[in-house]
């Protein structure tokens, strides 16, 4: 072959290679992509991650990494957790991953940082995970994980972060804390409910498992704690006495210790068949209930509350299938009466905050209560808020509601030896003696289960 052929040969090879190169770039302008296309290294794509989070002016991230690793020897993983552990100190982070060995694991790792991590437990696998920067200027890193390669993308600014946004709000109130999770593995390897030996060696084998420290294992123990021992919490007293704020404020704190927590007042099961009554929707609903100024209601005997009480136990009831603690408050003259329509299943299994306050100070606080229900339409519905603070009729309070019976209480087979009683006398606007009484009342169910593991 003449040298010029082989010239003309290869110039010919790379014109060719050349228009196809061309023909693939304008293609590529024209078509879609069905994925995040450019494929980059996993240390790249920390790296990216890690700018961001170390920036000052990020006050609050909210991640979905369903393929979350563990720092374990890797200094990048290890500076995205310091950096994740200051930006919770400014507005917060909160993480949604997998139920998987390696994912826990690191959640692990970030819970003793104190970053609240949650579980999609119905979650198996998912290629699309997102962080969230939200601060002075808003920013979403995306990436689409295959095999082993990563495909991220950055997308500043509202727009694009509220979309995120809004997808991470649904999963993170359809997942559970990690803490509920991790105890629910020890609940469910039990052979036998409330066997400590048991409960003692799973912890141990749990530990190990997921590598927790004692900062994570110390979260790990209040859950099986209250899920073993007070999934329930009844908090009574007359009315007046303080009971709405001794259930807040210890609803607030659970919640403060990554709990789900259910409030349920049997009030509004009350409210609900006054207005059935009210309206003649049911006979069978509301029989004796009498309307009374402010929105409030009268009954002439506490047997016409009886509906309200077997419906507030149904929910009780429904809730045991949940990780939540159920706090329930209500009021009764004869409080061990009520309590038996809950059931020997719930009450061997519960805890009590008996609320107390003297007749005078019950009497002042009563009468200085009076906020009415609150109606809302939103057209086709209308919507009835009912308050703590409703008006409660004299004739009621001092006709039905006279003596207190916590003596009794205290010492009936039923409940006996998980009663406790906060004097409730003095008003405390800071809440101050009653957040005492409270941790005092978190730590007792605590205790015992910590020392399994000391």
């Amino acid at each position: 072959m003449l040298w010029s052929e082989l010239v003309v040969s290869a110039i010919g090879g790379v014109g060719v290679a050349g228009i196809v190169t061309v023909l693939r770039v304008a293609s590529s302008r024209r078509k879609v992509p069905n994925a995040l296309s450019r494929r980059v290294t996993r240390r790249h794509y920390l790296s990216a991650v890690l700018d961001l989070s170390q920036r000052g002016d990020v006050h609050r991230l909210d991640a979905f990494v369903p393929h979350l690793q563990p720092a374990a020897n890797d200094p990048v993983l290890r500076e995205i957790q310091v950096a994740w552990q200051r930006v919770n100190d400014r507005l917060g982070v909160r993480l949604v991953t997998r139920e998987s060995q390696e994912c826990l694991t690191a959640a692990a790792e970030l819970l003793s940082r104190g970053i609240d991590i949650r579980v999609a437990t119905a979650l198996n696998t998912d290629e699309l995970s997102y962080h969230v920067f939200s601060g002075a200027v808003h920013h979403t890193v995306l990436n689409h994980r295959e095999g082993s390669r990563d495909r991220p993308n950055r997308l500043d600014g509202m727009s694009p972060a509220k979309v995120f946004q809004s997808h991470f709000e649904q999963v993170w109130d359809e997942s559970l804390p990690l803490e509920s999770v991790l105890a629910d593995q020890v609940m469910r390897g039990l052979r036998r409910r409330g066997d400590r030996t048991e409960i003692a060696q799973q912890l141990r084998d749990l530990r190990s498992k997921y590598a927790l420290d004692p900062v994570a294992e110390e979260a790990v123990v209040r859950h099986i704690a209250f899920r073993n021992t007070a999934p329930v919490v009844f908090v009574t007293g007359l009315p007046g006495a303080g009971k709405s704020v001794v259930r807040r404020r210890l609803a607030d704190k659970l919640t403060a210790l990554r709990f789900q927590v259910d409030e349920l007042s049997d009030y509004v099961y009350a409210f609900h068949d006054f207005v059935h009554n009210l309206l003649m929707l049911n006979e069978d609903r509301g029989r004796g209930f009498t309307a009374d100024v402010g929105g409030a209601f009268r009954v002439s005997n506490e047997e016409n509350l009886r509906p309200a009480l077997d419906a507030l136990a149904q929910r009780v009831w429904k809730n045991r299938a949940t990780s939540a603690i159920t706090l329930v408050e209500f009021a009764r003259s004869d409080v061990i009466k009520a309590l038996n329509v809950f059931g020997e299943a719930v009450l061997s299994s519960c805890h009590l905050i008996h609320v107390r306050a003297s007749t005078e100070v019950r009497s002042a606080r009563l009468g200085a209560r009076a906020q009415p229900p609150r109606i809302q339409i939103t057209e086709p519905d209308i919507t009835i808020t009912v308050s703590d603070d409703h008006r409660l009729p004299s004739v009621v309070a001092n006709s039905l509601y006279v003596v207190d019976d916590y003596g009794k209480l205290r010492v009936h087979d039923s409940v006996a030896g998980r009663v406790h009683a906060i004097d409730n006398e003095l008003d405390d606007p800071n809440g101050a003696e009653v957040d005492a009484e409270l941790d005092g009342f978190i730590e007792n169910i605590v205790r015992p289960y910590r020392t399994l593991v000391a």
